[in-house]
């Protein structure tokens, strides 16, 4: 049975760091080996630093797959979607790989963070080093609960891991999203909460659905609901706030167990899935950086270190 790295499903924590990074050329084989130590790493401080409940995840982008993994490419793997929309503009990374640390505590991160860079920083250069934070209790700058829709419990696995039935050397891996929301805190301020509710399409309050939702055919609930029944666990969302005096937004972390889940969410969301509909939270906001990835099985990784795949070696993780 296929070990996922658990940071894919773990609960909402109150700290989280971010990796954007590029391999240096010639780098791949040597890097196949340090990646599955990394897990190790995480596994040895969450044991030693137990209050912290720390976790984390590494990911390889759609564009480095290929050279880091040869053998074997995940079916649904493609970069992050991009449709012209009159709506919104996005601008895309190419980012090699990422690393998510989250735990609730600052320091934890950092020790996690430097013993990670310390073992690839030979192999690679940073790109971008992001931290977030919880909001209150759970919100994101709007005010609002971040994903009140997201699964729960048992839900959250079969949402965001790749089933073995579906894809066997897959399996515990999941696609991953990401992108950073900048908010134009200043004007979304200057809305009245109902105002903010219409655009939302739930209660700022308690997260429950607005009664006139049906209504709205340009909120942020309805654009998502186009895609994803309300009981439908097909998506998980590990969403967390930056800010600072002069920026404020969220990173955004969408895992799937399929592929093609967050593009037609995105499709929704950009007013082209069904005409009328559009996430108006959008109107608020640029993503200034997106990409999309895949969280491979620690069983996967370790196999490919060792060297057991090959070309037609599909059913080793079987």
């Amino acid at each position: 049975m296929a070990r996922e790295q658990l940071g894919i499903c773990a609960e909402a924590n109150l700290h989280g760091s971010y990796l954007l990074i590029n391999v240096l050329d010639g780098q791949e084989a040597m890097l196949r080996q340090k990646l599955t130590r990394l897990p190790q790493i995480i596994n040895r401080l969450a044991d030693h630093f137990s209050e912290a409940m720390l976790s984390g995840v590494v990911a390889i982008s759609s564009h480095f797959w290929d050279s880091l993994y040869p053998w074997q490419r995940p079916a649904g793997l493609s970069a992050f979607p991009e449709f012209r929309s009159e709506h919104f503009q996005v601008s895309h990374s190419m980012a090699d790989l990422f690393i998510q640390v989250r735990s609730d505590r600052t320091d934890v991160n950092y020790i996690a963070l430097q013993q990670i860079y310390q073992l690839i920083s030979p192999n690679v250069e940073i790109v971008e080093n992001l931290s977030g934070f919880r909001y209150l209790d759970g919100r994101q700058l709007t005010g609002f609960i971040d994903a009140p829709s997201n699964p729960r419990g048992i839900k959250r696995r079969k949402a965001a891991l790749v089933d073995a039935l579906n894809d066997p050397v897959f399996a515990g891996g999941s696609y991953l999203y990401f992108y950073r929301l900048q908010l134009d805190h200043r004007h979304w301020l200057q809305l009245s909460t109902e105002q903010q509710e219409a655009i939302m399409g739930y209660q700022k309050l308690d997260g429950k659905k607005c009664a006139a939702d049906a209504e709205i055919r340009s909120s942020h609930l309805t654009a998502q609901h186009v895609v994803l029944a309300p009981n439908d666990a097909m998506l998980l969302e590990q969403n967390m706030p930056y800010a600072s005096l002069h920026t404020q937004g969220a990173l955004q972390l969408c895992f799937s167990a399929e592929s093609d889940v967050f593009s037609r969410l995105w499709r929704s969301k950009l007013g082209l899935q069904q005409s009328g509909i559009y996430d108006g939270l959008l109107d608020f906001c640029r993503i200034d950086l997106a990409a999309a990835f895949f969280v491979p099985s620690i069983t996967f990784m370790e196999a490919a270190a060792r060297g057991e795949f090959t070309a037609q070696s599909s059913h080793l993780l079987e």
